[in-house]
């Protein structure tokens, strides 16, 4: 499934590979082997032998020089995912297969519920072979209050500001975000402000409005393009919510049970080529698992 909740934490790892390093050691407390570079790898986990085509969401790859060390297997993940308890392993053994390295996975869950379910061990049969992922909730994403805190790794901000913009402390984090805002080079402040407009609530969206509305030299083309992409984001839900209806309504006529699962992961979906795949394929299947595969 795409939707902007999904893509935004994946289109700040790899604009900085440095902000996988801080979501493993500084949000986990992990540790990394010494490694010279960092290098996004191809998130394809398809292996020869198999013909299902899986992709993870993010790979990064530490090297020593020219050999790999470590591997990080970042996924975001939205509602709970049976399929994910097997292609998690998966995941793991084929970038170890391939890198001959140590690899982790990491999993940024954006509600408690999710992060709770993603962090039960996946147990694969084998004596001693349990898989625990490293979570990522909204309660061990910091919460940034000024730009100082998270200079150098600036997308933090954003994920701060998705998970905490609308709480107790949102408007000390909108400030720091507009603060990182202005100070970045103008192609990331276009895509920020896009990622922004796009994700953030809408409490955290009015509190972002009212922090750039003393900035003068900011606030006329920022709040216009705030605007305008919110009348987007409107239309593209309102057919989205649509499409997800029409979907919903086909499995019921077919007598497909939908889990709560199922239906949050439909109506969540605002990718109106992804719906438009998913109801071509409702019209095929048997059970509501086929929908996703």
């Amino acid at each position: 499934m795409v939707t902007h909740e999904h893509e935004a934490p994946l289109r700040l790892l790899q604009d900085n590979p440095k902000l996988a390093t801080e979501l493993y050691c500084g949000l986990l407390g992990q540790r990394l082997p010494d490694y010279t570079s960092v290098k996004e790898g191809s998130e394809a986990m398809t292996r020869s032998d198999k013909p299902d085509k899986r992709d993870c969401d993010n790979l990064d790859i530490y090297y020593q020089d020219e050999k790999p060390v470590f591997a990080l297997i970042v996924e975001v993940q939205r509602a709970e995912s049976e399929d994910k308890h097997f292609s998690w392993p998966d995941y793991l053994i084929a970038v170890r297969s391939r890198l001959r390295c140590p690899v982790a996975l990491v999993v940024i869950c954006p509600d408690e519920k999710t992060a709770k379910w993603a962090m039960a061990p996946i147990e694969t049969g084998h004596v001693g072979f349990t898989l625990v992922p490293f979570v990522i909730g909204p309660d061990l994403i910091p919460v940034v209050t000024h730009p100082a805190e998270v200079r150098g790794c600036e997308q933090m901000a954003l994920l701060s500001a998705m998970a905490h913009g609308g709480g107790d402390a949102g408007v000390e984090v909108i400030e720091a975000l507009w603060g990182v805002l202005v100070e970045l080079p103008e192609h990331l402040k276009v895509k920020y402000t896009r990622i922004a407009s796009n994700t953030l609530s809408d409490k955290a969206l009015e509190r972002l409005e009212a922090a750039i509305m003393t900035d003068t030299a900011h606030r006329v083309t920022f709040i216009d393009r705030l605007e305008a992409q919110g009348e987007a984001r409107g239309e593209a839900r309102g057919q989205a919510q649509g499409e997800s209806r029409m979907l919903l309504r086909i499995l019921e006529k077919r007598g497909i049970a939908v889990d709560a699962a199922a239906e949050e992961r439909i109506t969540s979906c605002t990718d109106l080529d992804q719906l438009d795949r998913w109801g071509d394929r409702a019209l095929e299947i048997e059970r509501i698992e086929e929908l996703f595969d």
